[in-house]
Formats: structure tokens, sequence, C-alpha cells
């Protein structure tokens, strides 16, 4: 009887065949070899759940019979019988929500018990106990039968466990035999070394502990010819030499050093150095309040000193346990000298299963403490037990965090009251409480001041004072849950120039996402979420998801969602009401959606595991043919005369656009032109140049219309970058033309002289007539703005020739229109005026009123250096009234100025003010350079 009373268990034994005995030493009888096999596997990992379709795998490699299943459940059946024993009716093998595994108490397993018996003398060398260290390593192998799971197959679990078990066994012979030496045994160790060497060649360190014996022994030419047999053995069967280690000790053996021919008594070697782990995640910087908190986690870890030091903070994910943890850590390491161990239990994160107590202390706890692979031991219960001895003695600050339950924490716990200890869980951990001592703290949300600290810190104060009713309203969406706030003042601050206002209506569209979608402590637990949405999605809209997340904007239409996919729009309208449904995206507007920045870098990770590259762009393919195709209708309806080269195949599309005027194009484009300019960059990002150069042509009478020069600049740029990959001459001159014409709109004229004579240079090597004619346009422009109309007068007529020369009347038109602009600025009235008559015919022929509005503002400007004022101030009206129809404010703006200087030149002074102010509050509006000079003016007359 053991020291309660009980009977002694049954002995489970697998460092040999595998046994099991009852206390009486009686072998039991365990069935068919398959059920031996099943047994063998549950004991290479005992504790450990194995499903039934694990143990089918395990038990027959991939070649499972029909009947797998069942046979599986019908050998657990018969083990379960063949293993009781009198004292123990209960059966080992249990079923659990992972699948079976074997219930065993403390060491009745003989492997179990070697790792103890072998911890054990790793302790006592460590502190220099040679004898104590040698009788526990010796008890451990005297263990051993044979090789383990001797007579089984070696596949699977079995055969990895053997192996470590085998390579367990040598480490322990061979400290065995260092110890030995120690002790001057040198004589007896020769034979079992030879035995050893001849076992195992390729293991360096018993060939070197047998160069020592024979050294010892007196028999020095034996150990240096042992040393040239290892050398020769390792050029033949791996070409490498001995190691440095063997290296030094030939050379010390050729010396014959005194210290290493004898084995006397030394003084005991001082021990490793303690490692000190400083394993503690940084402090979060936005942490705010929680004063009380922090002061009860004061008095519950240090205020008592004899009690356990253990508190267990517990809140609603998102809550700030983490948070909270890691402020109190850091304000009080110095109480902590021995060091800080962390550790992420993953009791909420991105698996299915949350980390096991045996992985966390083999691969981060035991570690950290200075524990070598090879001292770790295999099984988990002397794992613990070697974790809780190194902890014993020392006072150290343990963070377990995001933990699931009580089960997961407590084999985690120091074996010392001098740590203390500090556990985050969504979950309450009751029996941690109950049974173990530890001290429970629930986190409630911030208070508003909090929460309102916490976005203040990040914001700003002066940003956060001037929008209060934002700021609240931005905690009221968020439910004060820190890391919702975290998130959405990371926006804020992304976004300086935004109002506060404007990011809590985003957050009221998305229907609260950001709170409900960030829920747990870390940032990868948002994944967490976002996957128990996905999986339950239906298959159609699983896959409008992760195609969604290929698109290079947050918003979309429905129209694009439906071009992406691919698929006819009353198949996909389904599917986004329910990704609607599921909080994956939301609907701003009608049939306009958004998806939060966090949902499609998930989505991009989603379609980059489950999706080839080949579906991945054929999506990006299809969504730029569906842009392309609206904006090049969007940019003909705005400028008549647009003549963009002609595009790619462009197959039919599943939603196509229906613009009625070009009121209702540029009403589009202001809604769409960061998604637009977005797709710009992600198709010269993925190499689509063809479609990268077509979309930006399109995109220049939009955004020149809006007076959007910057973003022209940015978008033609991208299109040069995309023309010179496809080797293309007339898109690149293209490209450079309109790139120009941005420069000549921010009056960097050096700059638009390069791209011009580049445009040039190519529509010549291209021999493309209409394109050369665009470009003296261009240059007879550039060359008026810089007060050089003689200059521009040649450029002009070289236009007006190519373009005669291919009938392009709209060319002809915007030709003459720069001849009768250059006579004027000429003082050349009457030409002027001749020839801007024929551009205006021309213009009206082809109802290009944007044509026609330059070419009415130009004989304004004719007829008032005739001094014509009130036909030069008609004129300019006509101009007006085509400019605010067409939607051309800079162009309004011009003609605004000169008007105002009709109403100068006849003394109305007051007329011509507000015409100015008029144009100023328009140039002021677009950022235009000529914005200063307007002002200037302007000052001169108050």
């Amino acid at each position: 009887m053991d020291r309660a009373g009980a009977a002694p268990a049954p002995r489970y034994q697998m460092l040999g065949p595998v046994e099991v005995r009852s206390a009486r030493g009686e072998r039991l009888a365990l069935g068919t070899p398959m059920q031996v096999r099943l047994l063998a596997v549950l004991m290479s990992q005992p504790g450990t759940g194995w499903s039934i379709d694990q143990l089918v795998d395990e038990l027959w490699q991939g070649r499972p019979p029909k009947a797998a299943a069942g046979n599986v459940k019908t050998y657990v059946w018969a083990l379960r019988r063949a293993l009781r024993s009198p004292g123990f009716p209960d059966p080992a093998i249990l079923a659990g929500p992972t699948g079976y595994h074997l219930a065993l108490d403390g060491l009745t397993m003989d492997s179990v018990a070697f790792d103890d018996l072998a911890q054990r003398g790793y302790s006592a060398l460590r502190r220099c106990h040679w004898s104590a260290a040698q009788e526990s390593f010796e008890a451990a192998l005297a263990l051993w039968r044979g090789e383990p799971f001797a007579g089984l197959p070696g596949w699977g679990v079995v055969l990895s466990a053997r192996a470590r078990l085998q390579e367990q066994r040598s480490s322990l012979a061979e400290e065995v035999a260092d110890l030995q030496l120690r002790a001057g045994r040198h004589h007896e160790l020769i034979e079992p070394l030879r035995s050893q060497v001849d076992a195992d060649p390729l293991r360096e360190r018993p060939w070197g502990q047998l160069m020592v014996a024979l050294a010892r022994a007196g028999r020095r030419a034996d150990a240096l010819a042992t040393y040239r047999q290892l050398h020769h053995l390792l050029a033949e069967e791996v070409g490498v030499e001995p190691g440095p280690d063997l290296q030094h000790l030939h050379t010390r053996i050729l010396r014959a050093e005194r210290e290493l021919l004898t084995s006397e008594a030394r003084p005991p070697e001082q021990g490793p150095p303690r490692v000190l782990p400083r394993q503690l995640p940084a402090p979060p910087n936005l942490f705010t309040g929680r004063a009380g908190e922090l002061a009860r986690l004061t008095t519950l870890l240090l205020g008592d000193p004899g009690s356990a030091g253990t508190v267990v903070i517990t809140g609603t994910g998102g809550v700030g346990k983490s948070w909270l943890a890691l402020r109190w850590a850091h304000d009080n390491l110095h109480h902590y000298p021995d060091g800080q161990l962390h550790v992420d239990l993953g009791g909420f994160g991105t698996t299915t299963q949350a980390a096991s107590p045996s992985a966390v202390v083999v691969r981060s706890l035991l570690p950290a403490l200075g524990v070598k692979p090879l001292e770790i031991p295999a099984e988990p219960a002397a794992q613990f037990a070697l974790y809780r001895s190194l902890t014993a003695d020392r006072r150290l600050l343990v963070l377990l965090d995001n933990a699931r339950d009580a089960e997961q924490v407590r084999p985690l716990l120091p074996g010392s009251t001098g740590c203390g200890v500090l556990v985050t869980s969504r979950h309450t951990l009751p029996g941690l409480v109950a049974a173990d001592g530890a001290h429970p703290l629930a986190l409630d949300l911030p208070s508003d001041d909090e929460a309102r600290q916490l976005l203040v810190r990040r914001l700003g104060t002066q940003r956060a004072a001037a929008q209060p009713a934002a700021v609240d309203e931005l905690i009221r969406r968020t439910a004060r849950l820190p890391l919702a706030l975290s998130i959405v003042a990371a926006r804020a601050a992304a976004r300086p120039t935004f109002p506060l206002q404007a990011i809590a209506d985003d957050l009221a569209a998305s229907r609260g996402g950001l709170a409900a979608l960030t829920t747990d402590d870390a940032a990868t637990d948002v994944r967490t979420v976002l996957s128990w949405s996905y999986r339950l999605l239906s298959a159609d809209a699983a896959r409008l998801f992760r195609q969604i997340s290929l698109h290079p904007a947050a918003e979309l239409s429905a129209a694009a969602a439906t071009s992406l996919a691919g698929a006819p729009p009353h198949l996909i309208r389904p599917a986004l009401d329910e990704l609607t449904r599921a909080n994956l995206l939301a609907e701003q507007s009608p049939n306009r959606f958004r998806c939060h920045d966090l949902l499609r870098a998930y989505g991009e990770e989603l379609t980059s595991a489950l999706d080839c590259p080949a579906d991945r762009s054929a999506v990006r393919r299809r969504l730029l043919d569906h842009y392309l195709r609206v904006a090049r209708d969007a940019a003909r309806l705005v400028d008549a005369a647009w003549q963009p080269l002609d595009p790619p195949h462009l197959p039919a599309d599943a939603s196509p656009s229906a613009f009625a005027d070009h009121r209702a194009a540029l009403a589009w484009f202001a809604i769409e032109q960061r998604v637009l300019l977005a797709a710009v960059d992600d198709a010269v990002t993925h190499r689509l140049d063809a479609h990268a150069g077509h979309l930006a042509q399109a995109l220049t009478p939009l955004l020149s219309r809006l007076s959007q020069w910057h973003d022209l600049a940015a978008v033609q740029a991208n299109a040069v970058t995309a023309a010179q990959r496809l080797g293309d001459p007339r898109a690149e001159a293209l490209a450079h033309r309109d790139l120009a014409l941005a420069h000549i709109q921010h009056r960097r004229f050096g700059a638009a002289h390069h791209h011009l004579r580049r445009a040039m240079a190519r529509y010549d090597q291209a021999g493309d007539r209409p394109g050369q004619a665009s470009a003296h346009l261009h240059l007879a422009w550039l060359s008026d703005i810089e007060d050089d109309a003689g200059a521009a007068l040649p450029h002009a007529r070289k236009a007006l020739a190519l373009a005669s020369s291919t009938d392009d009347r709209l060319g002809q038109a915007a030709a003459l229109n720069a001849l009768g602009w250059s006579h004027a600025r000429l003082d050349e009235h009457a030409r002027a005026i001749t020839y801007c008559e024929q551009a205006l015919a021309l213009y009206e022929e082809a109802e290009d009123r944007l044509g026609a509005a330059h070419t009415w503002d130009s004989l304004g400007f004719a007829y008032h250096g005739l001094g014509k004022h009130p036909t030069a101030a008609d004129c300019y009206r006509r101009a007006l009234a085509l400019y605010s129809d067409v939607q051309d404010q800079c162009g309004r703006a011009d003609t605004l100025v000169r008007l105002g200087d009709i109403h100068q030149a006849v003394g109305d002074h007051d007329t011509s003010v507000d015409l100015w102010r008029q144009a100023l509050a328009i140039l002021d509006r677009v950022g235009h350079p000529q914005a200063t000079a307007l002002s200037e003016r302007l000052a001169a007359y108050r």
C-alpha cells in the first residue's frame, strides 16, 4: 500500500517492449498487435487527446480499411477491459472533447519516471553534487529494457518518440561517463565506451571520453590512434573533420597536459550564471486612467508577502486587461529582481486550441530560465516539476496573458510565493481562485473621462477640444471599449484634416463595426473575431468577401462588386446583403459599401491562402475593365474633344454605366475619384500596365475639369512608368503631355517644357500627327503663360497645319482659337477675331461647349483690345454661362477676372472688385497659384 492507503497503480512501460504490469508485477494481456500499437500511440503523448481520424492515420499510415473508425472504437473498448486491475476499476483510456487520451497519475509510466530521474540528476549536476547526479542518472538508465516500443513498426508518432527517447538515453549515458571519469574510474570505462562508439560512431562526445579514459590509463598512443580512427571515419562517411572540442583534446593529449591525464579531486566547479529573463513586451503608450485598479494590483501582489501572489484580471475582450497588466508590471519591475516571464496563452487566439501548458513550458518558460533543449524532460509532469524547481528560490514576475481556463494556467504557476503572477482572461477562472488562492480583479469599461483621456492623448488636446461633440459621439459609438477607441483614434490621427465628426459618422454607417469587430485584447484576436464571422458565410458570400479585399480602396459600389465578381447583379446582391448582415461590409448609402481596413487585410490573407494567383489576377482585371469603361464614358461626356488611345478589348460589363449628361458623369467622378486614383496605383503595382495607362488617360479630362492638378500629376507619373514598361511610344507621349498640363497649372514651367519635349519626341517616333498637333497646342499655351506670345504663334500654326492634314475638325478649332488668342496678345485684334470666329463655328458645329467657352473668352479679350467693351463683356458672359454649364471652375475664374477688367476699364470699380472676389474664391478653393497675384490686386483697391 502507498502512503494514502491505496493500492499501487499499474506500471506502464515503453522503454522496451510495450507492457503494462499490475501492482503484483504480473504482465497484463493487451490483446492484438493493433491494440498494442494503439496503446503505444496513446503512451507516446500521455494526456494528449487523439481524435478518431488522427488515430486512424497513426495506425494505418494513410491506408486505412473501410471500417477503420469502427475498428479504433473496438480496440479502445478491448484495451479498457484489458487495463482494468484490482483497485483500479476505472478505465485508463478516457474520451474527452479532443478525443481519446491516456489518464495516468504521477510516475506510473516508465518514460515519465525516466524524465523525473534525469531532471533530478541535471539539477544535482548544476549544484555540483556529483555523486547524487550519477545516482539519479544510473537509476534512470536502469529503467530501460531495450529499444523503446520494441517490436512495433517504426512510423508516425511512435518513430518520433523512439528517436527522442534514444537521444535522451545517449545524452544521459554520456553524462554518466563524464561523472565516472571525474571519479577516476577510467579503466572500467574503456570497454563500455568502445561498445558505445561502435554502436553510434558519429556521436563525437563518446569518442572524446574514450580518448580521455585511454590517456588517463597510461595509453596515450591508443588515445591518439583513436582520434585518427575517428578522423578517418568522419572523412569517409560525411566528409568533415572532428569538431573543435575534439581537435583541442587531441592537442592536449599530444602535449601530455598533467591536468588532463590525472583524475585527482578538484574543487567544485562553479555553476553556470543564473539567466535573468526580460520577456515583458513594451508598455502600452496609450494607457490612461485605471488608477484604482493599479492601486488594487499593488495591494494584492505586494501588500502581503506571505500570501499567494497571483491575480486574475478578467473582463470582456478589448477592455484593456493586457494593457493594465503590462502597465503595472513595468511600474513595479524593481520588486522582481530575478526577471520577468511573459507568455501569450492564446486562449482566444487565431487557432481553435489554446496553447497547451506543456508547450508553453518547453518553448518559452524553461528556455527563458536557461534550460538547454536536451535538458528538458519529455513528459509534461517532469517539465512542470522542473519549472517549479527553477522558480522556487526566485522573485520573478510571471505574466500569463489571454488564458482560456484554470487547467491551462495551473501548471504554469511558479514554485514560490515570492513570485508575482498576473493572469489575464475573458473568463473568471473560478477554479484558480478557489483552489489556488488567486485574487480576482474584474475590469470594467473605463469611465467617460478615462475614455476621453485616451482619445485626447492620441489626437492632441487642441483637436479634441475643438470638436467636443464629435469626441463624445466616438466614445458612445465605441462603447468606451479601449481597443475600439484606440483604433478609432489611430484612424483620426492618420487623417489630421478630417473633422472628427466625419469619422464618427463613418463609424455610425458601419453599424458599430469597430466595436463589434475589435472585441479582444490583442491585435491577432481581431482576426479571430473576423474568422468566426467568415466561417458562417455561404460559399458565394465568402468568395465575394475575398474578392472585395482585392479592391484597391475601402469603398466600392455595387456595380464594382458585380464586375469584380464576374457574375450578374441578381446573383451578387444576395451575397452583398449577407456580408452586410455579418458586419463584414457596411452599406453607407444605397448601393455603396465600405470594407474596413482591418477587414480588407483579413480578406487579403484569406485570398492569398485560398485563391490561386490566376484567380486573383482575373478579379483585378475585371475590376479595372469596369472602371476603365465607366471612366471613358464619363470623360467623353465631360470633354467632347477628348481623344483617347484605343484601349485593350473590354468584355461585356455585368453592370454597364449610363450617365444622363456631363453633370451626372462629374457627380459620379466626385464620389469615385479616390477609388480611381487607387485603381491606377494598384494596376501599376501589379504590372497591369495597359489598364493603368488607359485609365490614367480617361482621368485627365475629369481631373482637369475639377482642377485636381496634384492628382493629375501623380496619375500621369504612373502612366509614364506603365507606358515605358510596355514600350508604347504613343501612350508614353500622351502621359508626358498630360503630366506637362499639371506642371503648367502649378507654374512649374521647366518641368512642363521637359515633359512636352519628351511627348513631342515620342509622337515623332510614332508618326502620330494628331498627337504632334496636341503637343504644339500645349507648347503654345505654355509660351503664352510665360508671356511670350511671339513664341506661341508658330506652335499654334504648326498645330493647325497638322490638324488640317488629318481632317481633325476639333483639333483645327483648338488651333484656330490658339492663333486668335496669340494674335490678340500681340495686339493684332482684328486677325484674332477672324481666327476665333472660325474656331467658334467649328466648336458649335460639334456641340463642344467647353471649346466654345474658351473661344468666347478669347473673343472677349480681342474685343476688349479694340475698346469695344459692351461686346467684350457680352462675349465674357457667354463664356461664363458655358463654363458654369460644363463645371470648369478654373476657366470660369479666368473669365471673371477679365470681365472685371472690362468693368474696371469703364470706371465701374465696385463691380470689378466683386467679380475679382468671385474669381479669388474659386482660385483659393482649388489652390491655384494665380490666387496670390489676384489677392494682391484686390488689396490695392481696399
